[in-house]
């Protein structure tokens, strides 16, 4: 399991509403683990771009990479159900930026996974690790409403 408590909506400045597709079932009958770590994806570029720390456009590669991600799964996802995924800056280390997310339903009723990405800031062109760029700081910390992400 995360370290991550169990959250509530207000915890969250952004929401992503995710269409759950027929597709996204498996043999199950439930939405498959890699497509929730799908839409967490879906959510976090949609983050980066409400925050401001991206624009949408891919040149040069974005700037950051994956290191790692865990989920805990709590409820499954049927076909039907209205799912939304809050995410939110948990930490920001010299090369790292750690994302808290939690998938839930669309009225934040039901938890039905929640965890954490870790990405690194990433040069592209020298491929190397950099450090997370003080514009990303001063956005994230505006975002967020939370000058703790400054330091």
């Amino acid at each position: 399991m995360t370290t991550i408590k169990p959250s509530y909506p207000q915890e969250f400045n952004y929401y992503q509403p995710i269409l759950v597709r027929y597709s996204d079932i498996d043999t199950l009958r439930h939405v498959n683990n890699i497509a929730i770590l799908e839409y967490v994806e879906t959510a976090r570029t949609g983050y980066y771009k409400a925050s401001g720390i991206w624009d949408g456009v891919m040149t040069g590669g974005f700037g950051m990479v994956v290191a790692s991600a865990k989920i805990d799964y709590l409820v499954s996802i049927q076909f039907g159900d209205k799912v939304r995924v809050g995410i939110r800056t948990g930490d920001l280390g010299r090369k790292s930026l750690r994302f808290q997310f939690q998938v839930e339903s669309e009225d934040g009723s039901t938890a039905f996974a929640r965890g954490e990405v870790v990405m690194v800031a990433y040069d592209h062109s020298e491929d190397h690790s950099r450090p997370v760029p003080e514009e990303w700081r001063v956005k994230l910390a505006q975002f967020e409403h939370n000058e703790e992400l400054l330091a």
